[in-house]
């Protein structure tokens, strides 16, 4: 796995809107045991650095929650976050989920409507671990 491109994309990302908060550094550094629990990270890669990733963990009963998108902003809109979305996606459908669901923050505009182009629609906020979040999204898998 990518680690340090793990970190380093989401890091950027959250550094460059929000402030980092302990469930961030919980996730980034813990990673492997978030995967030892069932989530998966995925990648869309240039030679061998990751410019895109994307992860989805379980969250119970069916639920699963698409989480650390993030993209290298000189490959926006070439379409790798897409790819990364959809394996996630895929992945948590093999895997039994019957539900999909994202907190974001609406500043992400793009991402935003990253989601909505895959079918995701706004839902009452349910995971506020966030401070930054103001957004549910959530579909059927």
């Amino acid at each position: 796995m990518y680690k340090q491109d793990f970190v380093s994309l989401n890091l950027a990302w959250i550094e460059k809107y929000f402030k980092v908060e302990p469930q961030d550094v919980h996730m980034l550094e813990d990673v492997e045991d978030f995967r030892r629990r069932g989530a998966e990270a995925f990648f869309a890669a240039e030679g061998n650095k990751a410019i895109a990733t994307c992860m989805v963990t379980p969250v119970g009963d069916g639920v699963w929650e698409i989480c650390k998108l993030a993209c290298d902003e000189r490959h926006q809109g070439k379409g790798v976050g897409s790819a990364v979305l959809e394996a996630c996606q895929a992945y948590a459908r093999e895997h039994g989920a019957r539900r999909l669901m994202i907190v974001t923050n609406t500043v992400l505009a793009a991402a935003v409507h990253l989601y909505r182009k895959h079918g995701f629609r706004e839902v009452p906020i349910t995971n506020p671990e966030y401070e930054r979040v103001n957004i549910q999204l959530g579909r059927d898998a």
